[in-house]
């Protein structure tokens, strides 16, 4: 398995507690806080220590999507399983981006190996 496989393994599996979360939310509990919870397990995976935009604006469409879900699925609301069902897709969505931005911001951090330099050809 490629390195960048390893990579899109290990991100895909730390996020599977999130998806978990969005997939398992039911909004009849006073005590569920969706947005809050999502976004404080997506920060301890992501601690930037420079601001990334491409992250900041994943982590904000991820932010969005949980509290319309949080919305849809609210208790004293008029609760239509297909917005509920909706908006769960879309929480889906936006951690599938965030996934991917988070990939592409690791890559970017980690040092290239030997094998990515290029071959020298002896001159004749």
């Amino acid at each position: 398995m490629s390195n960048d496989n390893i990579l899109r393994e290990e991100i895909r599996y730390s996020l599977g507690f999130v998806r978990s979360l969005i997939h398992n939310y039911s909004g009849l509990y006073s005590g569920e806080n969706l947005a809050g919870d999502v976004l404080r397990y997506c920060d301890e995976i992501v601690k930037p220590e420079e601001p990334n935009a491409r992250l900041e604006e994943a982590r904000r469409l991820v932010e969005e999507r949980c509290r319309r879900l949080a919305q849809a699925a609210d208790r004293f609301a008029d609760r239509d399983p297909a917005a509920i069902a909706a908006s769960r897709v879309k929480a889906d969505a936006a951690i599938d981006m965030l996934q991917d931005a988070v990939f592409e911001w690791r890559r970017s951090r980690r040092p290239m190996s030997s094998s990515g330099r290029m071959l020298r050809r002896k001159s004749l």
